[in-house]
């Protein structure tokens, strides 16, 4: 059986470049008294996918480098300064309004989660494989090649690490477990 029986003939493929903006935040984790932690951020994302239409929705899996800079955790004069780098494979379904040259959508998927730091007491805190959830909604514009403007709100399912940061001889303790919320402003750009 090949894979031709299996897809819908109404089926149309697209792969395509992304990038763009993201305002991310370490929630769920309240730092012990006399600590600080930055908790928002801004970073910013690059990225492929493919995007299958299938009637009236589609499938649009995407491979994406999600770069989360500057954190900073402080206990009196000592501060350890890290990035967080995340290799995320999103997977959204959207639900498509077509018409002829603007076609609006709403879309949702979870977010697999492969996140890293250079800083190696960061990485060794770092939660294997955690999960987003994400919710958005954009624009497919057809000018020739296709335009893919959208907004999304992600939010953790689970911890992005652990809530014991290692700053100088201290460590920073603190209650619950750091997941990571993001908003994002994105363009991908198809052919």
């Amino acid at each position: 059986m090949s894979l031709a029986c299996v897809v819908p003939s109404a089926a149309h493929a697209q792969v395509g470049l992304l990038a763009g903006y993201n305002r991310d935040a370490l929630g769920d984790f309240l730092p012990a008294s006399g600590f600080d932690f930055t908790d928002l951020n801004d970073g910013f994302h690059i990225g492929i996918f493919l995007n299958v239409n299938l009637a009236s929705f589609a499938l649009r899996p995407a491979l994406v480098y999600h770069r989360v800079p500057g954190l900073v955790a402080k206990a009196g004069e000592d501060q350890v300064r890290f990035d967080i780098e995340l290799l995320e494979i999103p997977v959204d379904v959207r639900i498509r309004f077509p018409f002829p040259a603007v076609s609006p959508y709403l879309l949702a998927g979870p977010v697999f989660i492969f996140p890293s730091s250079t800083v190696e007491g960061v990485d060794d805190l770092l939660t294997a494989r955690p999960i987003r959830a994400e919710f958005g909604a954009g624009l497919e514009l057809d000018l020739g090649l296709r335009l893919w403007p959208e907004v999304r709100y992600g939010f953790g399912i689970n911890s992005l690490m652990g809530s014991e940061v290692p700053v100088g001889s201290t460590v920073l303790r603190g209650d619950g477990k750091p997941r990571l919320d993001t908003l994002t402003l994105r363009l991908g750009i198809s052919f």
